[in-house]
């Protein structure tokens, strides 16, 4: 299969360029498609995306609606990673779903919310983040409430002792360690995240 996995901009990329290479089975190939930023839904997806907004949801309507009609329904698959913040997690994912009665035909896709960041990833895995960072406190992320609302970015950044944002250099950083057994993850949506890519390409029927 053919993977187009859309995320909201350089830290996904970069987390993924270094972990799906680990993860995702011999014989699929992928395109990670970053965008800037999340963005919103236009209030009328229909219409055409206004070209000053780069956001992913921006986007997605207009892009939904490309993918249906210029990939192989055989072999082309689509995931949609996006951060839920402070939204409600079953509606955003109503909402992106509800594209797809706008596109003729519409592509095989799924959607995926990391609950709050994707840093929530990072914070399902202990072992990895010992590994990258070795000087974590990770007692402090040992005491964290998987895929809660609290400032996640914020918290990694506390347990790996940095005092800025750099969310690139944290994605470079964990993607080699991140876990590839995703079941021992502590991170429900990173398992969601995991078993929407073996789905998609054909290796999880379940």
């Amino acid at each position: 299969m053919r993977l187009h996995i859309l995320v909201e901009g350089t830290s996904e990329e970069a987390l993924l360029k270094a972990w799906l290479p680990r993860f995702l089975p011999s014989g699929h190939t992928y395109k990670i498609i970053r965008h800037q930023g999340k963005g919103k839904l236009p209030k009328k997806p229909s219409e055409k995306p206004n070209p000053r907004h780069h956001g992913l949801l921006d986007q997605l309507p207009a892009k939904l609606r490309a993918f249906g009609k210029s990939f192989n329904s055989d072999t082309d698959r689509v995931l949609v990673l996006v951060d839920l913040d402070n939204e409600d997690c079953l509606d955003l994912k109503r909402r992106m779903t509800e594209l797809l009665t706008d596109c003729n035909p519409a592509p095989t896709v799924l959607f995926r919310i990391a609950i709050e960041e994707t840093e929530a990833f990072y914070l399902g895995d202990l072992t990895a983040i010992r590994q990258a960072f070795p000087k974590a406190k990770t007692n402090k992320a040992e005491s964290y409430v998987q895929d809660s609302i609290c400032g996640t970015w914020e918290l990694f950044r506390d347990i790996i002792g940095y005092e800025s944002e750099n969310k690139v250099g944290w994605a470079k950083q964990i993607g080699p360690h991140l876990t590839t057994q995703w079941k021992g993850s502590r991170s429900v949506s990173f398992q969601h995240f995991c078993k929407a890519l073996l789905r998609l390409a054909g290796e999880l029927k379940d």
